[in-house]
């Protein structure tokens, strides 16, 4: 044999070899074909919790009206939660504050919810000096 064809074929061997390597490289890593990629792959899954308070009566500044309202505190630390159940009197009391210098015109629209969920969420980690509390929900709300 020739030294072309000597050559010739080492370059397509080596070609085939490298398009193999790419391709299950390219699996590997896009796909996450073995499971040490997915692991690093995996997000912790934290756990939340979630505490229920009863309902909160309060009157709107210059209104004659008064809110109803149910709120669902969520946290992502179960200690953080038996403290707040033991301290609920201190969250309805900073709920009614917050809504007692609200207009009918600030608590209305999907805007004014959102708006007054921050306000309480914010200054519950404020009080409490706690991170872990993560959301506020409204189960129910109503303005007579």
């Amino acid at each position: 044999m020739s030294t072309k064809k000597v050559i010739l074929i080492v370059v397509v061997v080596v070609i085939i070899i490298l398009g193999l390597a790419g391709t299950i490289a390219g699996y590997v890593f896009n796909k996450g074909g073995f499971t040490f990629f997915e692991n690093n792959k995996k997000k912790e899954k934290v756990e939340k919790y979630y505490l229920s308070l009863d309902s909160i009566y309060c009157n709107i500044k210059d209104s004659k009206k008064v809110l109803s309202l149910k709120v669902t505190i969520e946290l992502i630390d179960e200690d953080s939660k038996t403290e707040l159940e033991n301290k609920q009197f201190l969250i309805k009391d900073d709920i009614n504050k917050i809504i007692r210098n609200k207009t009918e015109e600030e608590l209305q629209g999907s805007e004014g919810l959102t708006n007054l969920q921050k306000e309480i969420k914010n200054s519950l980690v404020k009080i409490f000096d706690d991170e872990s509390i993560t959301n506020v929900y409204f189960d129910e709300m109503i303005i007579q």
